[in-house]
C-alpha cells in the first residue's frame, strides 16, 4: 500500500483518538454539572434582543411571537428588530407588531449585510445584555432566564444556548438535526467546560453589551460574524458559557443546493477566519483554545482531506488496474466474479492491524454520538435514520472543505447569502 496513504492514516487515527480521549474524559470530569445552573442574582440585569432580518416574511412572525411570551419582566427587557432593505413583506410584517408590543423597529431601506444589522441594534440597545437572535429561530419562553443566569462573572462576556431544529421532516433535516444536536448542542457545552468555545452561533446568543462595545462589535466584513467574533471575545480573555438547559429551535436546509449554500459560507468562512486570527495558534496565553481546539481542529481537517484524496487516487488507480486484468480475459465480469465467491475465504488471524485502526474512528464517533444523545435527553431510535447517516456525513463534508478551501485560495466571492 501506498506510504503516504498509510501514514496519513495514522497520523489521522493519533489525532482522532486524542480528540474523542479529550472529550470522554471531559465529560466523565464534568458528568454531575452538564445541566447545572448557578445561583440567580438578587439583581436582574435589563436584557435586549436584537432581530436583524433580511426577506423573512415567513418565519419572522413565530420569531417575535416567541420573544413576547418570553417570561421576564417587561421593564427589563426590549425587543429591536432591524430590517435589513427587505424586498418581501417583512417589514409589513414587523410594522403589526411594533406597536402592539412596544417594539424598537430599525427599517433599513437598502440592505447592508447582517454584522452591521446586528450592529445598528446593539447601538440602539439599552440592555446590560444583549441577545442576538435570528429571524428563522424560536426560543422559550424561560430561554433568556435560564441563559443569563451564567453572566455569573465579570469576564464571562457571552452565554450560547442549546440549537435544534423544530421538528425535522425530510432525510436532510433529520441528518442535520442529529448535527446540530451533537455540533450545537453537546459538543459546544464539553468546549465550554474546557473554556475553549470557537463559536457564539448566530442562530441565538446572549452577550455582555459593555464587552460588544469593547471589542467593536461584529466584525462587518466577516461572512461568520458568529464564529469571528468568538476569535475576538478569546482574545480578549473574555470567557463563553453554555447553557444546555435553554434551547433554540431553527429553520435548517431541506434540499442539497441549500445546504451547498450553506456550507459555502461556513466553511470559507472558516478558513477566512483562521487566516485572519492565525496568531491564535498555540498561544499559551488562550489556554486550550489556542493549545487544543484550534490546532487539533485544523489539523484534522487538513489531514483528513489529504488522506481523502488519497483515497480517491487509490481506488481510481484500483479501478484502472481492474479494467486492465478484466481486459485480459476479455472482460468476462461474470466469470471472474463468479470464480472470486468461489475462492472467498475468511480468516480472522489474516486482518491487517493496519484496517482495525481506520475502523476505530467510526467506532469511536459512533459511541460518541450515543453519549451525547443520552446527555440530551434523546432517544436513538425517535431519529435512527438520521443517526446512521451522520455517521457518513463526513463524505460530503470532505466535499465541501476542498471546495471551500479552493474559493479562499482562488480569491473566489462568496457572500453571506447568496440567490437560491
Amino acid at each position: 500500500m501506498n506510504p503516504i496513504h498509510i501514514t496519513l492514516v495514522y497520523l489521522l487515527w493519533i489525532i482522532i483518538t486524542f480528540f474523542f480521549m479529550v472529550i470522554f474524559l471531559t465529560l466523565l470530569k464534568n458528568r454531575k454539572s452538564i445541566y447545572e445552573e448557578p445561583k440567580p442574582s438578587n439583581e436582574q440585569p435589563t436584557v435586549s434582543v436584537v432581530v436583524p432580518a433580511y426577506n423573512e416574511e415567513g418565519t419572522i412572525r413565530e420569531a417575535i411571537e416567541s420573544l413576547t411570551a418570553v417570561d421576564y419582566p417587561k421593564d427589563l427587557y426590549e425587543i429591536i428588530v432591524v430590517n435589513d432593505g427587505s424586498t418581501d413583506r417583512t417589514a409589513e410584517i414587523v410594522s403589526e407588531y411594533e406597536k402592539k408590543h412596544n417594539i424598537v423597529f430599525i427599517n433599513n431601506k437598502e440592505n447592508s449585510g447582517k454584522a452591521r444589522a446586528l450592529n445598528m441594534g446593539i447601538g440602539k440597545a439599552k440592555g446590560e445584555l444583549v441577545a442576538c437572535l435570528d429571524a428563522d429561530t424560536t426560543i422559550k419562553p424561560d430561554t433568556i432566564r435560564k441563559a443569563i443566569k451564567h453572566f455569573n462573572g465579570d469576564r464571562i462576556g457571552a452565554v450560547i444556548i442549546r440549537v435544534s431544529v423544530k421538528e425535522p421532516k425530510n432525510w436532510l433535516e433529520k441528518i442535520i438535526a442529529v448535527e446540530y444536536n451533537m455540533g450545537l448542542g453537546f459538543y459546544l457545552k464539553i468546549y465550554s467546560f474546557l473554556n475553549c468555545l470557537y463559536l457564539t452561533p448566530g442562530q441565538c446568543s446572549v452577550y455582555r453589551r459593555n464587552m460588544l462595545l469593547e471589542i467593536g462589535g461584529f466584525d462587518e466584513k466577516s461572512i461568520v460574524e458568529d464564529m469571528e467574533i468568538a476569535y475576538r471575545i478569546q482574545k480578549a480573555h473574555y470567557k463563553i458559557k453554555c447553557c444546555l438547559s435553554a434551547e433554540a429551535h431553527t429553520k435548517v436546509p431541506d434540499n442539497v443546493r441549500s445546504l451547498y449554500h450553506q456550507r459555502k459560507r461556513w466553511y470559507s468562512g472558516s478558513i477566512m477566519t483562521i487566516i485572519q486570527h492565525r496568531d491564535v495558534f498555540f498561544d499559551r496565553d488562550l489556554g486550550n483554545f489556542g493549545l487544543f481546539y484550534v490546532p487539533v481542529n485544523y489539523a484534522g481537517i487538513i489531514i483528513g482531506l489529504l488522506l481523502f484524496l488519497s483515497t480517491i487516487h487509490l481506488m481510481a488507480s484500483l479501478i484502472l488496474q481492474n479494467i486492465t486484468c478484466l481486459s485480459l480475459v476479455d472482460y468476462d465480469i461474470y466469470g471472474v466474479v463468479q470464480g472470486s465467491i468461489e475462492n472467498l475465504r475468511i480468516d480472522p488471524l489474516s486482518i491487517n492491524i493496519f484496517y482495525i485502526l481506520c475502523s476505530t474512528p467510526f467506532i469511536m464517533n459512533s459511541l460518541m454520538n450515543y453519549a451525547g444523545f443520552k446527555v440530551l435527553g434523546k432517544r436513538v431510535r425517535e431519529n435512527l435514520f438520521g443517526f446512521v447517516c451522520f455517521l457518513f456525513f463526513f463524505l460530503p463534508y470532505h466535499i465541501f472543505w476542498l471546495m471551500c478551501f479552493y474559493f479562499v485560495i482562488f480569491k473566489k466571492e462568496v457572500k453571506w447569502r447568496e440567490s437560491m
